[in-house]
């Protein structure tokens, strides 16, 4: 697996993660597909790139036979934009029909922010959820590199270009630029905490400095709604639907699993990614 630094905001846990639940559903795909359904789309992984899960979930708003979503949650997070986007896909599915957000072992960061444009939000009692705050690490090797007498000479636009760089210490004025830059997106993704889930802003000045909840915990602190599996999800989704109990359930299972994608991330193709010189900002547990 190859090593990359990725020059772009992201939430993100980093935790390890155990197989999730099965349950007897139809691929997608499947001729239940034109029956009326509840789909499952799943968000697994690192998030890095929206562009599928977020074509899913319009796809299961603008289906007539989608009567309800469940957003399945297997992530610790990711890139702030894409996150945001994926947030973005679930509000808009939410205004238009039953959607409910299931968080597996790990909803956390990232994924608790997607998790926040649906209607509901459900998780097991020992999920990992929440882990509302930013962090930014930079990697210092200069002293080692002088060490073996490799020197960077760097021609640069700007004072601020090169921040960040591994290649000597970080100046008093790049951390107090990065500090600003963690500061604002970290109080984009409070906000909506705010506004989605209706806790006040004082609670969250203990709740959001970055620590992990048990399911247990998020609920009693207004974060989720219910405990529950992702049957007890799907159950939700098909009252609220009006369907009835043995209505079908269509997954999309052709995808890598949530390991492969977190042990493997060449496996979502992040080669496009940008600079070495730069450490992404995450949202995650220390």
């Amino acid at each position: 697996m190859k090593l990359r630094t990725l020059a772009i905001a992201s939430f993100c846990l980093v935790a390890s993660c155990a197989v999730g639940v099965g349950i007897g559903v139809s691929a997608s795909g499947d001729s239940s597909t034109s029956r009326n359904h509840v789909r499952i789309v799943h968000l697994e992984g690192m998030i890095v790139d929206p562009s599928k899960v977020v074509k899913k979930l319009i796809e299961a708003r603008d289906d007539s036979a989608v009567r309800a979503v469940v957003l399945r949650i297997e992530s610790p997070g990711g890139a702030v934009a894409a996150s945001q986007e994926i947030y973005s896909a679930v509000l808009s599915v939410s205004a238009k029909k039953p959607t409910i957000a299931s968080v597996g072992n790990l909803g956390a960061s990232g994924g608790y922010y997607a998790a926040l444009g649906a209607r509901r939000i459900m998780a097991d009692p020992g999920s990992l959820t929440a882990s509302i705050g930013v962090i930014s690490q930079f990697t210092d090797a200069h002293e080692l590199l002088d060490k073996v007498g490799v020197h960077m000479e760097t021609v640069k636009s700007g004072e601020m270009k090169d921040a960040g760089t591994p290649f000597r210490a970080m100046a008093p004025r790049e951390r107090a630029y990065f500090q600003s830059v963690i500061n604002d997106v970290y109080h984009q993704f409070r906000a909506e905490v705010v506004r989605r889930r209706k806790v006040d802003s004082a609670a969250l000045d203990t709740l959001a400095d970055g620590r992990v909840l048990s399911g247990t915990q998020a609920k009693r602190a207004g974060l989720i709604d219910t405990l529950g599996t992702l049957e007890d999800a799907l159950a939700w989704a098909k009252i609220q639907a009006k369907l009835p109990a043995g209505a079908p359930v269509v997954d999309d299972v052709s995808k890598p699993s949530f390991l492969r994608r977190l042990l493997d991330p060449d496996d979502e193709g992040l080669s496009h990614l940008l600079p070495l010189g730069s450490s992404p900002v995450q949202f995650r547990v220390p």
